[in-house]
């Protein structure tokens, strides 16, 4: 195998894991302010504030199923 080849391959790896670490902190901070703005929401509509944090912890849940199975994806790719 070439090095010319090797380096490429090692510089779009190192670029897809840069891409899954921005998608990882931006995803994080979108649904923060998601799951805070339905709260606030919900609040207003006369909800009690500990069940609309109970309905907006399923925000953060989604969340972190779907950065668990992008992550399982790619330990599966490398290995």
């Amino acid at each position: 195998m070439k090095i010319s080849t090797i380096i490429k391959a090692g510089l779009h790896l190192s670029k897809l894991v840069l891409n899954l670490v921005f998608i990882w902190l931006t995803l994080g901070w979108k649904v923060r302010k998601a799951r805070k703005a339905f709260e606030k929401e919900l609040i207003k509509g006369g909800m009690p504030k500990e069940a609309a944090k109970k309905l907006g912890k399923k925000y953060s849940s989604v969340k972190d199923e779907v950065m668990k199975q992008l992550w399982s994806s790619v330990k599966k790719f490398r290995g």
